[in-house]
């Protein structure tokens, strides 16, 4: 392991908030953290997990820019780690977590003009960035956001909700848990993955929900494939050779619609980017953050 990385932050909780926060009235709590920096404070990263992640899988990524002095927002989306679970399928649609976001956004991050924001995704939480980054293009204010980091993205035509799993009720899905842990497991890892590592982010895994994943992926946010021209800002979309749940042709297909986009393929990595090449995963998040 690099000299850059701290072995112990491998199986670690790190990215931990002390309890969940109303974020904008009407939706349920969220689990926000939020470091303030040091140095180069006036760069603010937002770090977005994919669905049935949650913040801490950023946890090298938090690590790196803590020490580099840079402001930190890392949350958990509805449902999602801290985040409470409603038994309410409409609060998963897809537009309602990208309002929660663009909140997010104006929150926590920098008055316009008074510093840089860089947003960093991975895996349905870059279709939640992109989304978001076509709601302020549409609204002149595409500015806001000075460059993003895309991490093993499907590709801009892939319909999240297709999976025939998706038309089970939760209870079935619920027993069928193993095996779909297995195909899983099979899909986002590289083979030789790190036991630990791997055993670590399962245990994390038995605290989703299978009705929230279920109502998250039918009512999955679709960016437009045609506007996606309009994203003018610095774009480095990365994909895992490996990678058998997002193959990295969605990723290329995807960087071909983008005007400014830079696309980066890691060997030997599968669909966990952050966590399995967390050294190659810091340098390009500190590159775009100015570090």
């Amino acid at each position: 392991m690099p000299a850059t990385l701290d072995a112990s932050t491998t199986t670690a909780r790190v990215v931990t908030a002390p309890a969940p926060i109303a974020l904008r009235p009407g939706r349920p709590l969220l689990s926000v953290v939020v470091h303030e920096g040091g140095e180069r404070a006036d760069t603010t990263v937002f770090l977005t997990h994919g669905s049935g992640g949650n913040k801490n899988q950023w946890r090298h990524q938090w690590q790196a820019l803590k020490r580099a002095g840079v402001r930190i927002v890392a949350w958990d989306f509805i449902g999602h780690g801290q985040s409470p679970q409603p038994r309410d399928h409409a609060a998963y649609e897809g537009s309602r977590i990208v309002d929660d976001y663009r909140h997010l956004l104006d929150t926590y991050g920098p008055a316009p003009g008074q510093g840089r924001i860089v947003l960093a995704a991975h895996s349905y939480g870059c279709r939640l960035t992109l989304s978001l980054l076509q709601d302020l293009a549409a609204e002149g204010r595409l500015d806001r956001v000075a460059a993003a980091l895309l991490l093993g993205p499907p590709s801009p035509l892939a319909q999240l909700g297709a999976n025939p799993l998706g038309w089970l009720p939760p209870f079935v899905l619920e027993w069928l848990r193993p095996v779909i842990a297995a195909k899983f497991r099979a899909l986002a890892w590289h083979p030789d993955v790190d036991a630990e590592l791997l055993a670590f982010e399962e245990e994390a895994t038995k605290g989703n929900s299978l009705f929230m994943m279920k109502a998250l992926m039918g009512q999955a946010v679709q960016p437009d494939p045609a506007k996606l021209k309009d994203l003018t800002l610095p774009v480095t979309v990365v994909a895992g050779t490996n990678d058998g749940l997002t193959p990295p042709a969605g990723a290329r297909d995807l960087v071909d619609r983008l005007p400014n986009a830079t696309y980066v393929e890691l060997e030997r990595c599968g669909h966990q980017i952050m966590l399995e090449k967390p050294a190659e995963t810091n340098a390009l998040l500190l590159r775009l953050a100015g570090v």
